[in-house]
């Protein structure tokens, strides 16, 4: 049975009635009408901004990004936290950072606040410096991290953009298009982007272009105005070396290297859409000391224990092994630091440590700590 409908002449009877009955209510008590509109017009009046509040907080497509929120005077004012932190590349750094500052400055519709390739062999810090300046630029916005690894198919297309209507998965969105749907202020970081299949690289030629695409699934168009994109690759490592010895002209470096890595299969058109291309190299010895001793501090303070000294023999030791495991980089930094150091933590914990010295046993080669 179908749902009951009333006819037209019984919903102007009620309409007659309601009237009637307001008229006999006033004609008794003659404050009824006013206090009726009065209610009437608070409680409109509070529905009204009820809907005004859902409206600010429901995602628009059409919304222009607030570029006013954007500041550009504080960008470079972050470097040198960032060199603190990534060590070897402040060249890199300062390069991104720039471009970045001038990102913001000339920000409007139509572009992004930049777009990086950053090329280099595994465990150089690529995908850490990114997450750096996103943590740096938008402290309040979790970074878009997308392992590309996961896009060796053409239909991932549809996981990146949002699948149409009625597929498996459209309420949900795209992951690239439904964060920046809920705030368009964010970094992207397309990790290991050599890996992807190449129709998922096309899908990205207007986005990196125009700043804008739509959602296959909401249709929303999606401005990325205020992102910055970075993507990261492993290829071409060889063919990039040279390149970044001989010249030290940013524009030199990256228009010989768009060339170099179009012979390792990627597109040109792609390429051609990045404004920097950064070759992030195997860090020397001294360097990966340094990255050690931030780790052993880095990974002390999790536990709430405050490193006051290491001694250098510690830092010797990380090294030599690093040199073991020289083709992962300094990833492997952090995991030997956590094997030298996971027993003394356990100590210093049980002891009530707060700030510790630490040493190396040279007969079982692990760090004893003593608390100061």
């Amino acid at each position: 049975m179908g749902p009951m409908t009333l006819h037209p002449f019984f919903l102007l009877l009620a309409l007659v009635g309601i009237v009637t009955g307001l008229h006999k209510l006033n004609s008794i008590f003659p404050l009824s009408m006013p206090i009726i509109f009065a209610v009437s017009t608070v409680g409109l009046l509070a529905r009204l901004l009820m809907l005004r509040g859902e409206r600010r907080k429901q995602v628009s497509a059409d919304a222009a990004v607030d570029f006013q929120r954007l500041h550009a005077g504080e960008v470079l004012i972050c470097a040198p936290g960032i060199k603190r932190e990534m060590r070897g590349h402040d060249a890199a750094v300062d390069q991104v950072l720039t471009r970045i500052q001038r990102g913001l400055r000339l920000a409007g519709p139509g572009r992004s606040l930049g777009s990086f390739l950053l090329a280099g062999p595994t465990g150089t810090g690529k995908t850490f410096m990114a997450q750096l300046v996103a943590k740096t630029i938008y402290p309040e916005e979790e970074p878009v991290l997308l392992r590309m690894n996961q896009y060796k198919d053409h239909a991932d297309v549809f996981t990146l953009l949002g699948p149409p209507p009625g597929h498996p998965g459209f309420e949900v969105g795209g992951a690239l298009t439904r964060p920046v749907l809920e705030s368009p202020y964010r970094v992207v970081i397309f990790d290991e982007i050599d890996k992807a299949h190449p129709d998922v690289r096309h899908c990205l030629y207007d986005i990196l272009d125009t700043g804008l695409c739509r959602e296959k699934s909401s249709g929303k168009t999606v401005h990325f105005g205020a992102t910055v994109f970075f993507a990261t690759c492993n290829a071409g490592v060889e063919a990039l070396r040279p390149i970044w010895a001989d010249s030290s002209d940013p524009l030199t470096r990256t228009g010989r290297a768009r060339e170099a890595l179009a012979r390792c299969g990627f597109e040109k058109p792609f390429l051609a859409r990045f404004d920097e291309i950064l070759f992030l190299d195997t860090l020397p010895p001294v360097t990966i000391a340094e990255v050690a001793c931030l780790q052993i501090a880095r990974h002390w303070r999790q536990f709430g224990i405050e490193v006051d000294y290491a001694s250098p023999e510690i830092l010797v030791e990380a090294v030599r092994r690093n040199v073991e495991f020289s083709d992962y980089g300094v990833r492997q930094v952090a995991r030997l630091i956590q094997e030298m150091t996971t027993p003394s933590i356990e100590a210093a914990r049980r002891d009530g440590y707060r700030k510790v010295r630490l040493e190396l046993d040279a007969a079982t080669q692990r760090i004893s700590a003593a608390g100061c």
